[in-house]
């Protein structure tokens, strides 16, 4: 007696097919979901401000959540050994986008290097490195000018600062593109030169320059100075940048003029700054805080680390010292050197005659090649500014228009609280 065999209909094995699909799918599905949720969720911390007490007794770290998640900070070490901390502003958690002030209280020795470890409740590990900072508790600065070309020249202070940030500014209307920069900054002195990007040889220029002493004052005018180190180079192809965090609360437009203040990689380099979170706004006293890297424009595309001085004050205009002052922001107007400069824009006092200090430098980032500033002409009433670019890949030094930022003093002078 024989049994016969049937095969499966295609109705139940279509059924069956669906239901497997159905399976495999529901399973990836969920799998996907949980690596999504991973990737996403990430935690990052930076320290975005530094402040050193009297005799560098605490430090007073400003930590921004640059990730997607909340972080929660249970423990830190200083130099691999556990320390207290307290939240001046802000907590121990710190939202997505937010930023909290931490306060270590250590015997720190002014000019040692600290490395600081910050664990999270979710495990995460951040590093952070600084070098301890005697500030001065007197405010001194002094303006002055030199003439400077493609070797490093030696500028004697007439103050001694603790920790002297410097910022300059050459003039010129011809000639090559150039940039102020700075190396063996100290206490009575620094060297300075101008260089081109193309590394051609830069006849002598004027180069003003303002020497400001670190740390957050409120006189003879609302101000600070910082500093800090980066390898972070914003370029044509990709404006990466740092951000930094202001130490006080300002009001109105302000300026921010910044420099590179080393030369631990030779190669050239200049610095830019902009807005928060928009590389073509201008900084805002409204935000928390400001973009700031190196800029390598169209000829540098990564670099050594250098460091970068900053000065930031509210627009105004005053008198020191006997001294007539204006710091100012110019309108998104300032075009390029090869375009028809000077870019013109108005004191908002008067002057007896051309101020001879001037410091320039632009505050956004809207030309993809990257550029800066430059001083190209100086009158009582006005003065005449230009976006300059690097000939490293084409010979155009044409630019769209920037907002810039400047500072001007009519004479040369130091000053003492």
């Amino acid at each position: 007696m024989s049994r016969s065999k049937k095969a499966l209909s295609p109705v139940i094995a279509t059924v069956i097919l669906l239901a497997v699909v159905i399976a495999v799918a529901l399973v990836t599905a969920g799998w996907l979901s949980s690596l999504t949720v991973s990737f996403m969720d990430i935690e990052e911390l930076r320290v975005t401000n530094e402040s050193w007490g009297q005799d560098c007794s605490y430090v007073d770290l400003t930590l921004r959540n640059s990730g997607t998640s909340t972080v929660t900070i249970n423990g830190i070490k200083v130099n691999s050994q556990s320390t207290t901390f307290t939240f001046i502003s802000g907590s121990e958690i710190i939202s997505s986008g937010e930023s909290a002030v931490m306060r270590i209280t250590e015997a720190f020795i002014p000019g040692n290097t600290y490395s600081v470890l910050f664990t999270t409740l979710k495990s995460s590990v951040f590093y952070w490195h600084l070098e301890a900072r005697l500030l001065a508790s007197t405010f001194r600065m002094e303006w002055g000018t030199t003439i400077a070309n493609s070797t490093f020249k030696t500028v004697h202070l007439q103050n001694h600062y603790e920790s002297p940030i410097i910022v300059c500014s050459p003039s010129y209307n011809s000639g090559v593109p150039r940039t102020g920069r700075l190396k063996d900054v100290s206490s009575e002195s620094f060297k300075v030169k101008v260089q081109n990007p193309s590394g051609l040889v830069v006849p002598d220029t004027l180069v003003c320059y303002w020497v400001v002493e670190e740390g957050v004052w409120d006189s003879p005018f609302k101000m600070e100075a910082g500093k800090y180190s980066t390898s972070t180079v914003g370029e044509n192809n990709n404006w990466r940048y740092d951000y930094r965090d202001y130490g006080q609360a300002y009001s109105g437009k302000i300026v921010v003029l910044h420099q590179v203040m080393s030369n631990d990689d030779p190669t050239w380099i200049t610095s830019y700054v902009s807005r928060a979170n928009s590389r073509t706004d201008p900084p805002r006293s409204s935000d928390s805080g400001f973009r700031i890297a190196l800029n390598g424009a169209e000829a540098v595309d990564s670099h050594g680390s250098e460091e970068i001085g900053y000065v930031i004050l509210q627009e105004a205009t005053g008198v020191v010292d006997g001294v007539k002052w204006e710091a100012k922001q110019t309108s998104d107007s300032v075009n390029g050197f090869g375009n028809s400069p000077p870019y013109y824009t108005s004191f908002g006092q008067s002057f007896s005659q051309p101020p001879a200090v001037v410091l320039a430098c632009h505050q956004e980032a809207d030309g993809g090649d990257g550029g800066w500033a430059e001083v190209y002409s100086v009158a009582a009433t006005q003065l005449g500014l230009a976006v300059d670019e690097d000939q490293v890949r084409d010979s155009e030094r044409s630019h769209t228009s920037e907002t810039c930022g400047f500072m001007v003093f009519e004479s040369v002078e130091s000053y003492v609280e």
